[in-house]
């Protein structure tokens, strides 16, 4: 009954909207002596809902829709229910800002609508680079000025393809980084397409590895499955353990868990190895285990599992965000005493495939020594 009641809202928040925006489509097409356009035009964009019902029905191997019809059908979809939604809101508040019903500007009914096509061909698509300094207690002076370059929510899968993935891949080699990790969600729900994300994260070259920890996703979608693409690929996947990284004969721990939602979650197992007094760096894909690796003496945490919220209103305040309802760590770097998290808006996205003040990110984290009393963090977006 639950889960029935869940998929009824669902259904309604995905067809109500459409329906109230195709109703005044009709009308105001019949105003204009568009009557043929009015019964057609509202008709086809309702008909993109079936197969995109196929889409997801697909996870049930009751449906299958062809990857070329899917990848044409979701950007049309996306941005009409998507604006359809916003114009819902529009309109209620139109309505009850004029105290009864009345005509709404053209452009402005059309407003929403451009911002939900916005967010699906250019939020959704374009990366934007973070560059981050971090003042890491503890940090020995062979690690100064050290560069990890993050990937996160990659999604591999029949929406994020793998030319999407190789290019994600040729912006975070543009970075050169030191240590590339990837924290989580490499695929959406099939192992099927972990080679391709495997293949895009091994061609980033790097001076001392790259390392993943797995999320939600990959458990979902076979985690031992997931763990061996990245393997063969020369991915090391830190699961609940960790390894001493060397530079100019300075070590750092870095380590990683499995998602908590796998109910494999092994924090204590990830710093069982740690060297007495090592600085840290922890992979864990969701936020929310940053509290646990704080009372654990780990003085960074790398997340990402948000996405931002993908819908958010990150330039006002980052708690505007649908991100909000799952953690308090939405996105960006966050601080407890000597402990520090980063939380990665992630460079793939799951349906709708929108973002809209959420852009999908590549975060160049560059490390640095906590002196006594330096509370200085630069932060750059490009």
């Amino acid at each position: 009954m639950r889960r029935a009641r869940f998929y009824i809202l669902i259904l309604g928040l995905t067809l109500l909207p459409q329906v109230v925006a195709a109703s005044d489509l009709v009308r105001w097409l019949a105003a204009q002596g568009q009557l043929a356009l009015g019964l057609s035009v509202p008709g086809v964009l309702l008909a993109l809902n079936l197969p995109m019902l196929a889409e997801v029905l697909r996870r049930k191997k009751s449906a299958r829709l062809p990857r070329f019809l899917a990848a044409t059908v979701q950007t049309p979809w996306t941005a009409f229910w998507l604006g359809s939604l916003f114009y819902a809101i529009l309109r209620a508040a139109w309505t009850v800002a004029h105290l009864g019903p009345a005509s709404m500007p053209v452009w402005l009914a059309l407003a929403p609508f451009a911002l939900a096509l916005y967010g699906t061909l250019f939020g959704a698509r374009v990366l934007r680079r973070e560059r981050v300094t971090i003042p890491v207690a503890g940090l020995p002076r062979g690690w100064r000025g050290a560069r990890i370059v993050q990937l996160s929510d990659l999604h591999a899968g029949r929406h994020v393809t793998k030319e999407r993935l190789n290019a994600i891949a040729r912006r975070a080699a543009r970075l050169h980084p030191d240590v590339l990790v990837v924290t989580g969600d490499i695929v959406h729900n099939s192992p099927a397409f972990a080679r391709h994300a495997a293949e895009a994260i091994a061609s980033i070259p790097t001076r001392h590895g790259a390392f993943a920890c797995l999320g939600n996703h990959d458990f979902w979608a076979g985690p031992d499955a997931v763990e061996g693409e990245l393997e063969r690929a020369g991915i090391r996947v830190l699961r609940n353990k960790g390894v001493l990284l060397e530079r100019d004969g300075d070590g750092l721990w870095l380590c990683g868990v499995d998602d908590p939602w796998s109910g494999r979650f092994d924090l204590r197992g990830a710093l069982r190895a740690r060297p007495e007094g090592a600085a840290t760096v922890l992979l864990s894909h969701q936020p929310n285990t940053w509290r646990r690796a704080q009372e654990l003496g780990v003085e960074l945490q790398l997340s990402g599992h948000t996405h931002g919220g993908q819908v958010a209103l990150l330039w006002l305040h980052r708690s505007l965000s649908l991100a909000r309802l799952i953690t308090p760590f939405v996105a960006g770097l966050y601080r407890a005493g000597r402990s520090y998290l980063y939380v990665n808006r992630g460079a793939g996205s799951v349906m709708p495939m929108v973002r809209l003040g959420a852009r999908p990110e590549v975060t160049e984290l560059t490390l640095t020594t906590a002196d006594e009393g330096n509370e200085d963090l630069a932060l750059v977006a490009s």
